[in-house]
């Protein structure tokens, strides 16, 4: 007998936030901001120690919906080869997608508008595949697709220990890998490691591997969730949040580090939100924001085309100057996240019409076969 899966709406309610806050850290849209009293540097660097909450989150969710499934899918290993396989095409699509679309804007930015001979589309083209591609993905406008690869890695190394039931071992072994990785970030100045750490291996590896690990014990998990009271939430979500930005200034600041991505205060505050998340799992059922967050990884791939495009005119137009002012960073972020939501599900709408014009046409015409009645006889009964 199939055993159904406990929904959990409060996932999708907090996608829809670390969404939006993925959309802030990628807008940088208080950077150039221009005020008396206000450093807008300072304040967009301040907002993203709070905003990085978000892959962390993704990863934990990730882990944890996948583990759940595949705790109850009667096939497992089906499931696994069809999630990784989603994940496959969609990175590979938006790759070209994205490897297309730098190509066009290098070209319109370059002095120079021949393909051939032309420096910096060579030096594109050279970086477009390496063997980090699987791994890192590639810069350029693209630079935030190096999540699909670590997703894919990390789901991979965590459905093996989890067949094993080894998946507390990997949440050990993960842990160290991160906590080595964090002197590619936070923690740059302690150790100067010669290759990027926010990959699948000493980044998104844990964070899968611990909601993996909170799937496989959820009854354990959802107890000591609702044990723990509203006002212990908000305080301690509040402390670490400020315990971040404290980091960030002793690392970035005292110690002159060169990166300020995630510390060890992202670890408790991720877990902490993500149980805040399984007990008040019902938060948002039916809500505008619970399904603009099933739809979050629309808004992923597409949002830093939509921050691109609107550079490309804004810089066109001549209007740069209207990143000085206070009311482009309250206002930008918003329009991002709106327009990538908005282009997406168009997409997915054109998508879904011309599969269904090809499937159609791929039909055999039933009246071609005799002792079958067609479609559209049947419809004129």
């Amino acid at each position: 007998m199939r055993v159904l899966m406990k929904k959990y709406d409060a996932i999708d309610f907090g996608k829809f936030f670390a969404m939006f806050a993925i959309v802030f850290i990628h807008s940088q849209a208080f950077e150039s901001t221009q005020l008396v009293w206000l450093d807008g540097e300072q304040l967009n660097s301040a907002l993203k120690v709070f905003a990085r909450f978000s892959v962390p989150f993704f990863f934990i969710a990730s882990g944890f919906l996948f583990s759940m499934k595949i705790k109850t899918h009667h096939k497992p290993f089906q499931y696994f080869i069809s999630y990784n396989k989603k994940l496959l095409l969609l990175y590979l699509s938006w790759f070209v997608f994205y490897a297309v679309y730098d190509f066009g804007k290098i070209l319109y930015q370059s002095e120079s508008s021949s393909i051939t001979g032309n420096p910096e589309i060579t030096a594109y083209l050279q970086s477009l595949f390496t063997r980090e591609l699987f791994i890192y993905g590639v810069s350029n406008t693209q630079y935030h697709l190096w999540f699909l690869p670590a997703l894919i890695w990390a789901v991979a190394i965590s459905y093996l220990f989890q067949r094993k039931s080894l998946i507390g071992l990997l949440l050990v072994i993960s842990l160290g890998l991160h906590l080595a990785g964090l002197t590619g970030q936070g923690y740059s100045q302690l150790y100067n490691m010669y290759f990027e750490t926010r990959d699948p291996f000493f980044f998104g590896l844990f964070y899968v591997a611990l909601g993996s690990f909170i799937a496989r014990h959820s009854d354990k998990a959802e107890a000591l969730a609702r044990r723990i009271s509203i006002h212990v939430y908000i305080v301690a979500v509040f402390a670490l949040f400020m315990l971040q930005l404290a980091e960030r200034t002793w690392t970035m600041v005292q110690l002159q580090g060169r990166y300020e991505e995630y510390f060890l205060s992202t670890i408790p505050l991720s877990l902490l939100l993500f149980l805040a998340v399984l007990k008040y799992n019902q938060t948002g059922r039916g809500t505008w924001i619970n399904k603009i967050g099933r739809s979050t990884i629309g808004i992923f791939v597409i949002h830093p085309f939509i921050i691109s495009v609107s550079h490309l005119l804004m810089e066109h137009y001549n209007i740069l100057t209207w990143k000085e002012h206070f009311l482009y960073g309250i206002l930008f972020v918003p329009f991002v996240f709106i327009t990538s939501f908005i282009v997406y599900q168009w997409l997915q709408s054109v998508k879904k019409q011309i599969l269904f014009v090809f499937t159609r046409s791929r039909k055999p015409n039933q009246e071609c076969f005799p002792g079958k009645r067609s479609s559209s006889l049947r419809g004129m009964r």
